[in-house]
């Protein structure tokens, strides 16, 4: 009898302390936040610039040629400066590609005119990234069946004339024999790209 009434008294107890751990807010165990497998980490020397992107982006090496963008460090490149790195949307192809690209510039030349949109271009409000404000432009183009669509960002910081650039171009589909599909539209690109600028780190 006592050993059933001392069983009673620790199931008791023991149930107690379940509830009041469960009822108490500061009690429950606040999960770590996981390692995210996801990203690739970019370190864009010797420029103090680092960029954590989504895993499943293309970084491009190779020379770029296109009907309207040579990959250049920037759109309008008349001063000299550096592509710092250059990422390609999953699917992009010779129908429609997508590209995030940053170069950066300490030329004199470049750092005057950096603010300055190229031409035809729409300027924008301004964005906050990696805590600096950067102008804000948009850009169109077409002919022959090809188009591209632009939205640029500039800044200068630390004597240092910085661009990154949103490119959407390509080939209309219905060119083809037979019609081809883009891998995805302009929009919904132009969003993905924009979502890159967030993993940005000015030191």
């Amino acid at each position: 009898m006592k050993r059933i009434f001392i069983a009673t008294t620790i199931m008791a107890t023991l149930g107690a302390a379940i509830s009041l751990a469960a009822c108490t807010p500061g009690a429950r165990e606040t999960p770590s936040t996981p390692a995210n497998e996801d990203t690739t980490n970019y370190t864009l020397a010797p420029y103090p610039v680092t960029l954590r992107a989504d895993a499943s982006l293309e970084r491009i090496t190779a020379p770029q040629s296109g009907y309207f963008d040579t990959g250049s460090w920037q759109i309008a490149d008349e001063a000299s400066g550096e592509r710092l790195i250059t990422l390609a949307l999953p699917g992009s192809n010779e129908v429609t590609a997508a590209h995030w690209r940053m170069g950066a510039s300490r030329d004199a030349d470049a750092i005057s005119n950096c603010l300055t949109p190229p031409p035809n271009a729409h300027s924008q409000s301004t964005a906050r990234i990696a805590d600096h404000d950067f102008q804000v432009f948009t850009l169109g183009d077409a002919g022959m069946s090809h188009f591209q669509r632009v939205r640029g960002y500039r800044a200068v910081i630390d004597d240092t004339c910085y661009a990154i650039d949103l490119i959407v171009n390509g080939t209309r589909g219905e060119v083809y024999d037979p019609p081809r599909e883009p891998p995805f539209s302009t929009e919904h690109a132009m969003q993905r790209l924009r979502e890159i600028n967030d993993g940005l780190s000015l030191q």
